[in-house]
């Protein structure tokens, strides 16, 4: 048997305490309550606290530092400090912008040396601060001396290793264009886009995948695409340029010679002004390489290639193929002479890109790539850089120019080819080119992606820009975008032929890539609305790039492909072969016809493809805008057939506007720059095409009214324009005047029937009921209004009243242009010059306007006729009410200045004296003489009107000295009324506190009746007879003595009439023709002194009762005044006279 095991016992029952053995050697176990006494302690230094230091006197921000320590800690080895210090910094700037003026050039040197922190938040933190404090703080003034210093970091920040800080850097150039973009265009343009070159590069773009991807390349185009539009914005409207031609070829402009003169004079400025600091021996080496002969300092930094463009590309492409290949043969070469140590231990001694000034035999080994690619850029951007450089355009390489230009003059070639706009430019067209390969536009329709076509759209509209504004501009604006920014500042714009080959080559170039895929079609699937847009957007970048190359059309000599050109279409000849305009003119046609600016695919289904037309008929304006820009540039290019059928679409796109949509604006637009393009022999319209253009204008200007005033400006504009160039006699010129003109009445004012009086009277009252009672004292000048509607004039006031000063102008002006003027068109202009429809100088321009064209009437009494409406028509004793009620009446100051200015156009119609023989048997039936009318409104227009014409006339050497025979005894009551009535109305304004009137002046109060008398002083007798009868009037007593408080002279007070009387005697005797006249003759003397001593007779016997309270004050102003007239005909013609 086994032994048993022994059974041990619990070792938790009984033991209070564990017996623990110790060993020796080991040390003992630490007891649970011991402490440990082990740590280290460190001092703090802190000799001063910012936080607890009084700095009551100083400039700080909310931590209480101070710039000199914000400054410092933008260095500082953690990312937060520096965050924190910019965040300071701007929290400072905001308490005490004075610091930063005061320290500008110490906080952008600072400053600018964050642009390429490591740290996003930093750069994010500066931006911030930069586009919120410091740049609207210092402004462009301020600015101009640093901008140096901070557009390098900038462009170095451009081309770092880091993605993410190039990525920001175009965010930092952004902000930089937002506040000061005339400082970055100036001196800065030409290497900002040599750098979007070098981000664009394809060796640049493979540095890691993700700078591969189209994520990356859509954050470049939407940089690029900002800084165009920045540099280049649109700098006038289609409309206000359409204006500005327009008063241009009205006013005549200058010659061709002043205009030379202008675009030197202003070149030279723009190119001193262009000229940036340096090192004096680099711009003197570079002006001496670069620079054209006779110009100033600094020309050569925004100069043009003076080569053909397409050599200029050629060369370019093989001179840094040459200079590549020489550079890597150069590498190879010097690591088998040094060995790969020494090569090792140099390669960390210069920076990536640098270029030594020093190392001049290694540059002219050909060891240096940038030097020699810059020396071949320069060698080819312009003969004389080459000729002085010693290159050969024919042979030049890399190599050759590096060797033969040595270091110094190498690094002067490099800036001097990074000073090229154009050259730039015309490399990034390139390099765009080669990215819209890279977005795979032949999945655009399968399933296209919003990211890939908004991608397209961009490089389209980038490459637009850059052609329009550097590579071709427009050779019509004399003052455009590019002269403004510096690009065209060197010598004349370039010639025809050198136009004729860039266009080629840039066709060569884009045209055929992007025309391989015009235009994106709806694919089967219906995409999403935001991919719709940006293939829209894609469309019309793309007709407007293909339309760019349309002058090629014309062009009929022999064309090189280029090696990166696509192959030509089957069929094509030696010439330029434009295979895709037949898909341009339909894509446009479809456009204005259907509204597909995104046309389906072929073989779809039916709802496909009226989705396509519902999701692009919603046309903005601008998209309208930009669509018939190029169609009404294409139309100058392309045959009779297709310019036809584009003709047809664009009448059909216009009738389909509403008036007050921008469609209908950028339609006007479009016609307009057509017809002056007509004008100019550039376009061939067809006989009628103008017709159908302007036949709906009128009904399209009633319809907005005041609404839109861009819109009416447009159509007025274009009328205008199309009246003036119409030849006479042509079709055109007979739809002016028989067709278009009757519909212009409207726009003035519309006469309405007596019916429509009654309603108007009914608001008018009520209206006067609302605002205070009604006055019936019935006294006073003027006062004599139409108390019952069978005396209303209702008008209708048209649009041209509600239109601004300038606009109502270009309608006034069109009236003159549409010939001879009609019955239909004259009837309501004479209702719309005798109210207050419109202002008084555009009422003023219209009745020069009318008078000017008057003489061409058909008809001479239909002129007559219409001055007689006008002069003395009744309408001016009418109340002038609007429909609404609102009062049109004119005042008696603009009535007299309508007059007056009548009265001096007379002389375009033959003289006053044939008018007044023509009215005269019209004018003796109306109540020119009646006292009764004194004071009314119509009357008294009409009296003023007669006196005016009749002076006018007589003064004539061919209208003699005698009045009609019908007219000598209306026309002295005539004019004593008018003196009377002119009298009172200024004593009446000018009265003294008391009710008295002062003393009047002569001159200016009874002016019309001393030239009347001036040219007939055998009527002054008459004159003071028709007086002295007013006044024994005035002195009869009315019957019913209750009335003796409101005695009135027609409409005029009693009183004030009598003393105006007085007074006008006193003016007709002291007129020197009057005073000849007398003299010579004894009798009338004899007559002279008998009237006046009735006339002051007559005086005394005046009511006194009538005036009220003032009553002794008017009867002693008529007794002097009858004193004075005594005594002055008695110093005049003798106390026997006058006894």
């Amino acid at each position: 048997m086994g032994k048993l095991k022994k059974k041990t016992r619990n070792p938790g029952v009984g033991i209070d305490f564990k017996k623990v053995k110790h060993k020796v050697g080991k040390k003992l176990p630490r007891a649970q309550n011991d402490t440990d006494t082990n740590f280290k302690s460190r001092s703090i230094n802190l000799p001063n606290q910012a936080v607890r230091e009084d700095r009551s006197n100083i400039a700080v921000n909310f931590q209480n530092l101070t710039l000199k320590e914000l400054l410092n800690q933008t260095s500082h080895h953690n990312d937060k400090s520096r965050k924190h210090s910019l965040v300071g910094l701007a929290d400072l700037f905001g308490r005490h912008p004075e610091q930063l003026r005061l320290h500008a050039s110490q906080v952008l040197g600072t400053l600018a040396e964050r642009i390429v922190d490591g740290d996003s938040s930093v750069r994010s933190a500066l931006r911030d601060l930069l586009n919120n404090s410091v740049l609207p703080i210092l402004g462009s003034d301020v600015l101009r001396p640093f901008m140096p210093v901070v557009m390098a970091h900038v462009c170095g920040a451009m081309t770092h290793l880091s993605l993410d800080v190039r990525n920001d850097a175009l965010l930092f150039l952004d902000v930089m264009m937002d506040h000061v973009p005339q400082l970055v265009l100036d001196g800065f343009l030409a290497p900002c886009l040599a750098h979007f070159c070098d981000l664009f590069s394809a060796a640049h773009r493979s540095r890691s995948i993700r700078a591969q991807s189209l994520s990356s390349l859509t954050k470049l185009l939407t940089a690029l695409t900002s800084f165009l539009k920045r540099a280049f914005p649109e700098d006038v409207t289609p409309a206000s340029a359409a204006a500005g031609a327009q008063a241009t070829a009205a006013g005549g402009g200058g010659t061709h010679a002043d205009m030379d003169m202008d675009y030197t004079m202003r070149s030279v400025r723009d190119a001193e002004a262009a000229a940036g600091p340096g090192p004096s021996s680099i711009r003197q080496q570079m002006q001496s390489l670069a620079a054209y002969p006779g110009m100033p300092l600094g020309a050569d930094r925004m100069r043009r290639p003076q080569r053909p463009a397409g050599d200029l590309l050629r060369q370019l492409d093989a001179l840094f193929r040459n200079a590549a290949a020489v550079t890597r043969s150069g590498r190879k070469q010097r690591r088998k002479s040094e060995g790969p140590d020494t090569a090792d231990n140099k390669r960390h001694k210069k920076g990536r890109g640098s270029v030594s000034t020093t190392e001049t035999a290694a540059a002219a080994k050909g060891g240096k790539g940038v030097a020699a690619a810059a020396a071949a850029l320069a060698a080819v951007t312009t003969p004389a850089a080459a000729t002085a450089a010693g290159v050969g355009l024919s042979a030049a390489s890399g190599a050759a120019a590096a060797g033969l230009l040595g270091a110094p003059t190498a690094m002067a070639a490099a800036l001097a080819a990074a000073s090229d706009a154009r050259a730039s430019a015309l490399r990034l067209v390139s390099l765009l080119m080669d990215c819209w390969l890279e977005c795979s536009p032949t999945q655009l329709a399968i399933s296209p992606e919003l990211e890939q076509a908004t991608a397209l759209a961009m490089i389209a509209a980038a490459c637009n820009s850059l052609i329009e504004r550097l590579l071709l501009p427009r050779q019509a604006a004399s003052g455009s975008a590019g002269q403004q920014h510096g690009v065209w500042q060197q010598g004349p714009p370039p010639s025809a032929e050198q136009r004729l080959a860039l266009t080629q080559q840039l066709h060569d170039l884009a045209a055929r890539r992007v025309a391989a895929h015009f235009p994106a079609v709806l694919p089967p699937v219906k995409p999403p609305p935001a991919v719709v847009e940006a293939l829209v957007r894609l469309n019309l970048q793309s007709a407007e790039l293909l339309g760019r190359f349309l002058p090629l059309l014309a062009d009929s000599r022999p064309h090189h492909q280029p090696h990166n050109s696509l192959p030509a279409e089957p069929g094509a000849s030696g010439n330029v072969a434009l295979w895709w305009v037949p898909a341009l003119v339909s894509y446009y046609v479809g456009a204005l016809e259907q509204g597909l600016l995104l046309p389906p695919a072929a073989k779809t289904l039916s709802d496909t493809s009226s989705a396509a037309a519902t999701a692009a008929q919603g046309m903005s304006a601008a998209a309208a805008d930009a669509l018939l820009m190029a169609v009404s540039v294409a139309l100058g290019q392309l045959d009779d057939s297709a310019a036809a059928r584009l003709m047809a679409a664009v009448a059909h796109f216009s009738a389909r506007q509403f008036p007050r949509s921008g469609a209908r604006l950028a339609c006007i637009r479009m016609q307009h720059s057509l017809l002056r393009a007509a004008v100019g022999g550039r376009v061939c319209l067809a006989d009628g095409a103008v017709a159908s253009w302007l036949e709906p204008l009128p009904k399209m200007l009633w319809e907005l009214g005041g609404g839109s005033p861009e819109i009416s400006a447009a159509a007025l504009l274009l009328l205008l324009d199309a009246a003036r160039f119409a030849a006479p006699g042509s079709s055109a010129s007979e739809f002016l005047s028989s067709a278009l003109q009757p519909q212009l009445a409207p726009l003035f004012a519309v006469q309405l029937p007596p019916k429509a009086a009654k309603a108007a009277w009914a608001k008018y009252t009520s209206t006067l009921a609302a605002a205070a009672p009604l006055s019936g004292s019935g006294s006073g000048l003027g006062c004599a209004f139409s108390e019952t509607s069978g005396e209303v004039m209702v008008l209708l006031p048209g649009a041209v009243s509600k239109l601004p000063e300038a606009v109502a102008r270009l309608a006034v002006d069109l009236i003159y242009h549409t010939g001879a003027l009609g019955a239909a068109l004259l009837k309501p202009l004479a209702a719309a010059l005798s109210s207050a429809a419109l202002t008084g100088p555009l009422c003023l321009r219209l009745l020069d306007v009318v008078m000017a064209r008057l003489r061409d009437a058909p008809d001479p009494a239909l002129a007559a006729s219409w001055l007689l409406t006008l002069l003395f028509g009744p309408q001016h004793g009418q109340r002038v009410l609007s429909p609404d009620g609102a009062d049109l009446t004119a005042s008696w100051d603009r009535q007299r200045a309508l007059v007056d200015t009548a009265m001096m156009s007379l002389g375009r119609l033959g003289g006053a004296a044939p008018l007044l023989m023509v009215l005269a048997p019209q004018l003796t039936t109306l109540p020119l003489a009646e006292v009764a009318t004194v004071g009314g409104r119509g009357a008294r227009l009409q009296r003023y009107s007669l006196v005016r014409l009749c002076a006018l006339a007589l003064g004539e050497a061919a209208g003699g000295d005698r009045l009609p025979a019908g007219l000598m005894g209306i026309v002295p009551a005539a004019a004593a009324l008018c003196g009377v009535e002119a009298g009172v109305a200024v004593a009446l304004a000018e009265a003294g506190p008391n009710g008295t009137a002062a003393v009047l002046p002569y001159s200016t109060t009874f002016g019309p009746i001393a030239q009347l008398l001036a040219e007939r002083p055998a009527l002054a007798m008459a004159v003071i007879r028709h007086l002295l009868a007013l006044l024994r009037q005035m002195a009869q007593p009315p019957e019913d003595q209750a009335l003796l408080a409101c005695v009135t002279l027609g409409y005029l007070p009693l009183h004030t009439a009598a003393l105006v009387a007085l007074q006008l005697a006193q003016a007709v005797v002291k007129l020197q023709p009057v005073r000849l006249a007398l003299a010579a003759s004894a009798a009338d003397r004899e007559c002279l002194a008998r009237l006046v001593k009735e006339l002051s007779e007559t005086a005394h016997k005046l009511p006194v009762a009538a005036a009220g309270t003032a009553g002794s004050d008017h009867a002693a102003a008529c007794s002097l005044e009858s004193q004075r007239l005594l005594q002055t005909v008695g110093d005049l013609f003798g106390n026997a006279a006058a006894a």
